[in-house]
């Protein structure tokens, strides 16, 4: 008899721990989930077509779109600069974002400004919109996660004229020639 009572409080202890473990591991892991759901971030102002002033919680911070680069608008206009910043204001301005960073990127360009992918709350990723609609190029300097993806997306709009790809600006034409 002494047997089967050693056999039987062993078991309960052991169902005891195994209960503890899954009720913690469900509220660490419930934890970690939650902290990493996105938070919303409000465009404050766009600084031109590949970067733009966000708020949240009461911190402002720049960011730089991973992967698109856009003509400029400083300090010197080139050539669809104005456009591109005109539509990155159309898509952004006062609009609620959430900023997702790139795992295979920094977190920060040399200019200290966050690097980060911008999607809006109807799931739009703007970096990808901007090149797909010829506002921007496919911007490498490192290796990130939609490369290929917006390598595509510039194609398409290069095939289709699309933006700085048309007649305007000729970039077509200069790329070409290299």
């Amino acid at each position: 008899m002494i047997l089967p009572k050693l056999k039987l409080s062993k078991l309960i202890f052991i169902v005891i721990i195994a209960i503890l473990a899954g009720v913690l591991g469900y509220f660490f892991f419930h934890k970690q989930a939650v902290k990493k759901v996105p938070t919303f971030y409000k465009v404050i102002e766009v600084i031109d077509g590949d970067t733009i002033r966000v708020k949240s919680n009461n911190q402002i911070e720049t960011v730089r779109l991973i992967g698109v680069n856009t003509p400029e608008i400083f300090p010197s206009e080139e050539c669809f600069g104005r456009e591109a910043f005109q539509k990155t204001k159309e898509i952004l301005e006062g609009q609620n974002v959430y900023l997702i960073p790139d795992p295979l990127s920094s977190n920060r360009d040399k200019y200290g400004r966050l690097l980060r992918y911008v999607f809006l709350s109807d799931g739009l990723l703007v970096n990808a919109e901007l090149i797909k609609e010829g506002f921007g190029f496919n911007y490498i300097y490192e290796p990130f996660q939609f490369m290929k993806q917006f390598d595509y997306l510039e194609k398409q709009a290069k095939e289709e004229r699309l933006g700085l790809w048309g007649e305007k600006c000729n970039y077509y034409s200069e790329i070409e020639k290299k």
